[in-house]
C-alpha cells in the first residue's frame, strides 16, 4: 500500500497520517459493531446500547466539526472548500486489476456542508432514540450504519468506495422499516430498496464508462487535486452524464420520481422518518451536483432549461399536494420535495452564486425537515394521531412544541436570520438572469410552502382546547435538547452565513470551473 495522503509532522520530526475523514466515516460503524455483540434483555443493557449509539454519533460530529473548521481556516489561502487540501487521504488499494482503485477520501464545500448536516441530524436522532425501548439493538446498529453510509458517500473520491457506501443503506433501511413501520411498510421498504439498487446500477455503468473511455484506467475520481472535468469519446459524455443524473434524481425523489420516498416517510415512525426525509434525498442532490455537474460541467450547462422545467414541475406539484395533505408526515415529505425543486433551480442557474446557495439550502433543508419530523413524532406520541384534521388546540397544553414548529416553518419559508434565507436568496439571485419565469414560479411555490406549514400550525396548535388533549404534555428536557441543537444550528447559520460563505463559494467555483485555481 503506497501512502499518498497528507501527513502532519511534529516538532520532534515524527510524521503522522491525516486520518480525520477515516475517523469521521468509520467511527460510527465501529460503535455499531460493538453494539452488535451486546445483550439487550434488561433496561440497563438497553441503556448501555443507547449510550454507545449516542457516543458513536458524537464522535462523528466531533470529526465533522474538525473537518469543517479546518477547511474554513484554509479559505484565506484559497484552498478551503476545494478538494486536495490538508485533510485529503489517498492510498493505493486495488492495483492488481486492469482498472485500479484507491482509498481516496476528500471533501469540497458541498460535501462539508452536507457532512455537517448529516452529523448534526444523526446526533440529534441518537438522542431522540432514547425514548424507544423496542428492538433497541437493531435501531442503534441501523442508525450508526446509515450514518457511516451517508458520510462515506460525501467524502468518497473513488468510484468503488462511493458505490459501496451508496448501496450500504439497502439492508438497514429494509430491516428498520419492517420492524418499526406501519401500514404498507413491506411494500415501502421493497420499493425504496429497488430505488437504491436501480440507482446503483446506473452509477456502476457510468463509472465503468468513465474508467474505460477516459483512458486513465482508474476508478479514482480525481487524483490528488480533486474532480477533473471528464472528456469521453463520441457521445460518452452525454451518456455518462445522464446515467449519473438519472440515479441522482431517483434518490432525490423529485417529481415524478418521488413516490417511493413519500411512501417510506409516511409508513415509518419515530426517528426513522427523520433519516429517510432529511438524509437520504440529500445524497442524491450531492451526486447530481458533485459528480454529474462536477465531472461534466459543460454538458450540465447545456441542459439548464430542462433542469429549470423540472424544478417548476416539482415545486408546483409538491406545493399543491402539500395543500391537500392531511397526514403530517406526507405533508413534510411534500415540503422536502419543494425544497429539492429549489435545488434543481440552482442547478439550472449554473452560476457560482446559485450553486453556493444550493449548499446553504441543503444544509438548511436537512435541519428543517429533521425538526418537523421529530415534532410530528412527538405529536403522534402524545395524541395517538397524525392527521391534521384530527388535531387542534395543542398550544394550550404544549406551547413550546408549537414554538418549535413555528420556527421550522419560518425557516422553510426563507425568513431572514434563519438558515433557509441565505440558500433561497442566492439560488433565486443566481438563477433569475437565465430563467426568469422559472425563478418567479419557484419563488411563489416556496412562499406557498411556508404558508402551508403556517396553516398547518394554525390547525394543529390554535383554536379551542380539546378535552381529549387535556393531558397532553409539553416538550421535556430530552426533546428540548435535540430540538434545541437543531434550531441553534439553524439560527447560527442564518445569523452568520459569512462564516461558511467563503468555503461554499470556493466549492461552487471548483464544481463549475474545475480548471481554475
Amino acid at each position: 500500500m503506497s501512502f499518498l495522503a497528507q501527513t502532519t509532522t511534529t516538532a520532534s520530526g515524527v510524521t503522522f497520517p491525516t486520518l480525520v475523514f477515516t475517523a469521521l466515516v468509520w467511527s460510527a460503524l465501529v460503535f455499531a459493531l460493538v453494539v452488535l455483540f451486546l445483550p439487550e434483555q434488561t433496561r440497563e443493557q438497553r441503556a448501555r446500547i443507547k449510550s454507545l449509539g449516542t457516543s458513536g454519533a458524537s464522535v462523528a460530529l466531533f470529526f465533522a466539526i474538525w473537518a469543517l473548521e479546518s477547511q474554513i481556516a484554509d479559505v484565506a489561502v484559497g484552498t478551503g472548500g476545494r478538494p486536495g487540501g490538508d485533510l485529503v487521504e489517498q492510498h493505493n488499494w486495488l492495483v492488481s486489476f486492469p482498472i485500479t482503485s484507491t482509498y481516496h477520501l476528500d471533501a469540497d464545500g458541498l460535501g462539508l456542508a452536507l457532512v455537517t448536516m448529516v452529523a448534526v441530524v444523526f446526533f440529534c436522532t441518537a438522542l431522540a432514540a432514547w425514548r424507544n425501548d423496542r428492538h433497541v439493538k437493531l435501531l442503534t446498529v441501523s442508525l450508526l450504519t446509515l450514518e457511516t453510509a451517508a458520510l462515506g458517500v460525501l467524502v468518497s473520491y473513488d468510484w468503488v468506495l462511493f458505490l459501496i457506501f451508496w448501496t450500504l443503506p439497502v439492508v438497514p433501511v429494509y430491516l428498520v422499516i419492517r420492524a418499526f413501520g406501519h401500514g404498507h411498510r413491506v411494500r415501502a421498504g421493497e420499493r425504496y430498496a429497488a430505488v437504491i439498487l436501480v440507482s446503483t446500477a446506473l452509477l456502476t455503468l457510468a463509472a465503468a464508462l468513465i474508467a474505460f473511455q477516459s483512458g486513465v484506467h482508474s476508478f479514482d475520481m480525481g487524483g490528488t487535486t480533486g474532480l477533473p472535468p471528464v472528456s469521453l469519446k463520441g457521445s460518452g459524455d452525454q451518456v455518462a452524464f445522464w446515467l449519473i443524473t438519472g440515479a441522482s434524481l431517483l434518490v432525490m425523489a423529485v417529481v415524478p420520481l418521488h413516490g417511493a420516498l413519500l411512501d417510506l416517510e409516511e409508513d415509518s415512525t419515530g426517528v426513522l422518518s427523520v433519516v429517510f426525509a432529511a438524509i437520504l434525498p440529500s445524497l442524491g442532490a450531492y451526486a447530481l451536483i458533485h459528480v454529474a455537474v462536477g465531472f461534466f460541467p459543460t454538458v450540465g450547462s447545456h441542459y439548464s432549461l430542462l433542469f429549470a422545467g423540472l424544478a417548476v414541475v416539482t415545486v408546483v406539484w409538491a406545493g399543491l399536494a402539500a395543500l391537500r395533505a392531511d397526514d403530517l408526515r406526507r405533508l413534510i415529505g411534500h415540503v422536502g420535495t419543494v425544497m429539492m425543486g429549489v435545488v434543481l433551480l440552482g442547478v439550472a442557474g449554473h452560476t457560482t452564486v446559485s450553486v453556493t446557495g444550493i449548499m446553504f439550502l441543503l444544509l438548511a433543508r436537512g435541519l428543517v425537515v429533521a425538526v418537523l419530523m421529530l415534532l410530528t413524532s412527538g405529536i403522534q406520541e402524545r395524541t395517538r394521531r397524525v392527521r391534521i384534521s384530527q388535531l387542534g388546540g395543542l398550544a394550550w397544553q404544549a406551547p413550546y412544541l408549537a414554538a418549535f414548529w413555528l420556527a421550522a416553518a419560518l425557516t422553510a419559508a426563507g425568513l431572514p436570520l434563519l438558515a433557509g434565507f441565505s440558500g433561497d436568496f442566492l439560488i433565486f439571485t443566481g438563477s433569475f438572469p437565465a430563467h426568469r419565469w422559472a425563478t418567479t414560479v419557484v419563488l411563489a411555490g416556496t412562499l406557498l410552502t411556508g404558508g402551508v406549514l403556517l396553516r398547518a400550525a394554525q390547525r394543529i396548535f390554535l383554536g379551542n382546547s380539546r378535552d381529549v388533549f387535556v393531558r397532553v404534555r409539553d416538550v421535556g428536557p430530552l426533546e428540548v435538547t435535540f430540538l434545541g441543537v437543531l434550531l441553534a444550528v439553524i439560527v447560527i447559520v442564518g445569523v452568520v452565513p459569512g462564516h461558511l460563505a467563503g468555503l461554499f463559494q470556493n466549492g461552487a467555483s471548483y464544481i463549475l470551473f474545475p480548471g481554475t485555481s
